[in-house]
């Protein structure tokens, strides 16, 4: 049995340089879809709880206008000392509050309230 050669060098995707370009415009396309759908497509946001804990405030109501960076509602979680604030992250409508002060939500479950987002803004 022979021993490999020495002092060669691999050429391995040296001529599968297309089908690495193919993939990544395919990629990026498909991500450029998902963005697109999502700020022009979806009209509202279900939002749910971030982690589990106990809701401590909603500073919203069904009917309100928010403005990005406007406070939706506080959750006290476990194991930290103070609320943690949520906020909007896009301009839209408030539709629907789940939550009341001193419910307790569990992290993706429970619904919080449901956003109307701005079109062309990503929710």
């Amino acid at each position: 049995m022979s021993e490999p050669k020495k002092n060669t060098k691999m050429t391995v995707f040296k001529t599968d340089r297309h089908e690495d370009m193919a993939g990544m415009f395919f990629v990026g396309l498909l991500v450029a879809s998902i963005l697109f759908y999502m700020a022009y497509i979806i009209p509202s946001v279900s939002i749910k709880a971030p982690a589990a804990g106990k809701v401590v405030a909603v500073a919203v109501q069904a009917g309100d206008e928010v403005a990005k960076g406007d406070l939706l509602y506080s959750l006290e979680l476990k194991g930290k000392p103070e609320p943690k604030k949520y906020k909007a992250v896009t301009n839209g409508k408030i539709l629907s509050v789940s939550a009341k002060p001193e419910d307790k939500v569990k992290k993706g479950k429970d619904e919080i309230m449901v956003l109307q987002h701005e079109k062309g803004t990503l929710p």
